[in-house]
């Protein structure tokens, strides 16, 4: 009945480490055991297998009519983890929905090289891998393109719009935030020079 905060052991004698409560927060009606957190693997179009994290109510029914917000990034080397969101459980709790968070190429998920796959002239595989991602989760009957919502901001927000205009069929809704989508002059504005490397 909490949204939960884990930490690990650093005592460098011990040879097992064992997750402990660190805080938690109790939250009237939500009861942390009536919900799942599972990694699944699905295969890129170039057959790289790319890993995601799906959280949903424990014994759903795989028959498409879930509500499902898919978020991404993809890029700097940022690693995407699962971590408890008060906003993302609102959907899962209160609308039966299913929350995806995709560890796209670009990322720092499984180190330089994983990076490199999803950056400069390989910013495309950061996309497809998005996009494989939502197939896959209509093709396990999780939910449907009716059903299906994409997020991102920033490296993210590009991803999403980029996605959404490269497969409008496959997703309902898409929530851009600040994505820097002006590909030719991104790097005379703002911060936008520093994306020359990615």
């Amino acid at each position: 009945s909490s949204g939960i905060n884990a930490e690990y052991g650093a005592d460098r004698e011990v040879k097992e480490y064992t997750a402990s409560v660190f805080k938690e927060t109790p939250i009237k009606g939500f009861v942390s055991e009536d919900y799942e957190t599972e990694q699944v693997f699905f295969d890129s179009k170039d057959g790289t297998r790319v890993p995601m994290f799906i959280t949903h109510k424990k014994g759903i029914a795989l028959d498409g009519t879930h509500p499902t917000l898919m978020y991404g990034y993809g890029g700097f080397n940022i690693s995407l983890t699962p971590s408890y969101s008060v906003s993302k459980m609102m959907l899962v709790h209160h609308l039966g929905g299913i929350y995806v968070l995709v560890n796209l190429r670009g990322g720092g998920e499984y180190g330089d090289e994983w990076h490199h796959g999803g950056s400069l002239a390989n910013k495309q595989k950061v996309f497809d891998d998005f996009i494989a991602a939502g197939e896959a989760l209509v093709s396990k009957g999780y939910t449907s393109p009716n059903k299906l919502a994409i997020e991102g901001g920033s490296n993210g927000g590009l991803l999403v719009a980029a996605c959404a205009n490269q497969r409008p069929d496959l997703f309902k809704a898409v929530v851009c935030h600040v994505g820097v989508l002006d590909m030719y002059r991104f790097h005379k504005f703002t911060i936008g020079h520093a994306w020359c490397t990615e």
